[in-house]
C-alpha cells in the first residue's frame, strides 16, 4: 500500500529519475529530440525545489517501503503538469489517489475550484480518462511536446 504525503526538499533527485526512466519507456518514443530535451529540462531535479518555492505548485509523492513510486504536480492549483508511476505499481490506484489528493488540497486552497486540466500524452490520455478527464480539443504541439488538451468538472 502506498502513502502519500507532500513533496520535500531532498525528494527532488529520486523524482527527477523516476520520471525520467518511466518517461524514456512509455512518452519518449512518440517525440522529437527536441520534445525530449525540452522535457528533461524540465524535470531537473533542482527544478522542483524552484518551482515549489517560487510558484503556487503542489507536489505530492506516493512511496512504498521507503521508494517514491509516483509523483503528481499541480500549478496554478487546477492544471496537472506531471503525474507518474513507477512501471512495477501501474495498475494499482496509485495514480488515482494521488489525483484524489491533489485535488483535496486545492480544494482546501480555493473552494469555487471546479475544473482540472491537463495537457495529456497521447500515451496517458486513457489514464486521464479513467480518472474522469475528457478530450477538449485534438492533438497539439508546442516546443517539440506533443499533448491533447483534457479536462475534468470536479464536485
Amino acid at each position: 500500500m502506498a502513502t502519500i504525503r507532500v513533496f520535500q526538499v531532498g525528494d527532488e533527485l529520486e523524482l527527477s529519475n523516476l520520471i525520467k526512466c518511466v518517461y524514456d519507456e512509455f512518452v519518449a518514443p512518440d517525440y522529437s529530440k527536441a520534445g525530449n530535451d525540452f522535457f528533461y529540462d524540465f524535470i531537473v531535479a533542482d527544478c522542483f525545489v524552484d518551482r515549489i518555492n517560487t510558484k503556487d505548485n503542489i507536489i505530492l509523492v506516493a512511496e512504498c517501503d521507503n521508494l517514491k513510486i509516483g509523483m503528481i504536480e499541480v500549478r496554478d492549483n487546477n492544471h496537472i503538469s506531471l503525474l507518474f508511476v513507477d512501471k512495477h505499481y501501474h495498475g494499482q490506484g496509485i495514480a488515482r489517489e494521488l489525483f484524489v489528493q491533489a485535488v483535496k488540497m486545492c480544494k482546501m486552497r480555493d473552494k469555487d475550484l471546479d475544473k482540472f486540466y491537463v495537457h495529456a500524452s497521447p500515451y496517458s490520455v486513457p489514464i486521464y480518462q479513467k480518472l474522469g478527464f475528457h478530450k477538449t480539443n485534438e492533438i497539439q504541439e508546442q516546443f517539440g511536446i506533443k499533448y491533447i488538451p483534457m479536462e475534468m468538472m470536479i464536485a
